[in-house]
């Protein structure tokens, strides 16, 4: 298993446990089959959302976590926590993003990349891959906001 797949599923698995000890009913999904990485359920309301999980590792800071093209589109129902790693003795932070939120601010930091050349003055390739790099503010405005997810369905 490559690192980044190992990162992946522990990212998919904290997110599993921070929203049981929360009281929702979740299930992960098979791997990369769709963009739905996690199932959950408000056993209250029988509310359902699906989540796009992303994770990073890298350290970086502010953090960013790599996407695709895929991660443009927006669907109602839709929603991604990011997921930073800090170190395997601590608890990573949790980002929560509707779909709406992430796939405009893609498409158009993409479409801005490519409006600029490379060093060597020759015109960038357009690629599958995409990099969300929300601000410091922005992180904090998201940051383990586990109730937004169903207050807004």
């Amino acid at each position: 298993m490559t690192k980044a797949k190992a990162a992946g599923n522990a990212g998919e698995f904290y997110v599993l446990a921070q929203l049981a000890q929360r009281g929702y009913i979740a299930g992960k999904t098979d791997d990369g089959q769709t963009l739905i990485d996690v199932i959950a359920t408000d056993e209250a309301s029988l509310k359902t959302v699906n989540i796009q999980v992303k994770t990073t590792f890298e350290g970086l800071s502010p953090p960013e976590w790599i996407m695709s093209k895929k991660n443009e589109q927006s669907f109602e129902n839709l929603w991604y926590v990011l997921v930073e790693g800090i170190s395997n003795e601590q608890l990573p932070n949790f980002y929560i993003y509707k779909s709406s939120e992430i796939g405009p601010w893609l498409a158009k930091d993409h479409s801005t990349w490519l409006t600029i050349p490379k060093k060597n003055g020759e015109p960038r390739k357009d690629t599958n891959m995409r990099v969300f790099k929300p601000t410091f503010n922005e992180l904090e405005s998201h940051k383990d906001n586990w109730s937004y997810m169903f207050s807004k369905i």
